[in-house]
């Protein structure tokens, strides 16, 4: 599905300023069907790898294949694939069901307004749908982009840090969400640092520091991983769990 070779991205921040090496070396695989979490501290490099990914960043040097081919932007095999920022920018003027609708359209196929209504439905947003978006919390907005992906049947969904800033009983709901679309045959890929997600929802790790991977495995056999991904942080940055992970009860479901 996803395979990153020796990957190294080195930018400047300015002029005069010291290069930067976000990704120095970074080298995985993500198989179909994975549910895979990109673990590690603020600035470790795995939105830098996510946006290698997507195309949206090409590497200093190094290569990265997506279901086969070279990401790059515009690229028809990107249909489907879709992308859920941390912090989604919408046209704020919209509705809840006016943007679910006008994002779906941009795949280029007329989704029925049943379908649409269904999903608002699911996501517990019905009753929400004439609310414009800039008066909506960060876990409907979340919930909006979700709806892409139920919509379209995505095969491939990458989230930056998704659960960020979401309230406990937010964070509960999409974490169902995602085990929907994983279990109807999607491919996840998460980017996080909140290492009891990844205890609840992951299949796959891989612990990312100074830009590279450290380690890569299943779950069930990284069962000290707090201890990997604490050994390199530093002291002042602990990660948001210091407990060790055990496998999900569900893993051999998800693998």
């Amino acid at each position: 599905m996803i395979v990153a070779e020796d990957l190294h991205v080195h930018f400047r921040r300015g002029l005069f300023r010291k290069q930067v090496h976000a990704l120095n070396g970074l080298s995985l695989e993500i198989r179909d069907g994975d549910f895979f979490a990109l673990v590690g501290q603020n600035g470790a490099g795995k939105s830098t790898a996510m946006y290698c990914f997507l195309g949206l960043l090409k590497p200093t040097s190094g290569k990265v294949q997506v279901m086969g081919k070279t990401p790059g932007l515009g690229s028809p095999h990107y249909e489907g694939v879709a992308y859920l920022p941390e912090e989604p920018h919408y046209h704020l003027y919209l509705t809840v069901e006016e943007a679910t609708r006008y994002y779906s359209s941009l795949y280029g196929k007329r989704v029925p307004d049943k379908t649409i209504n269904d999903i608002l439905e699911r996501l517990g947003l019905a009753q929400f749908k004439t609310l414009r978006l800039a008066k909506c919390s960060k876990g409907m907005k979340q919930k909006v982009g979700i709806a892409q992906c139920l919509i379209h049947e995505t095969r491939l969904l990458f989230l930056d840090e998704p659960t960020r800033g979401l309230d406990p009983l937010a964070v509960r709901e999409f974490r169902e969400t995602l085990r929907e679309i994983h279990q109807r045959g999607a491919t996840i890929v998460m980017n996080t640092h909140v290492l009891s997600e990844i205890e609840m929802l992951a299949n796959r790790v891989a612990v990312i520091a100074n830009g590279k991977v450290v380690a890569q495995d299943e779950l069930r056999n990284l069962l000290t991983l707090d201890r990997i991904v604490n050994s390199t942080a530093s002291p002042s940055r602990p990660m948001a769990s210091s407990r060790t992970i055990s496998p999900p009860s569900n893993a051999s479901a998800m693998s």
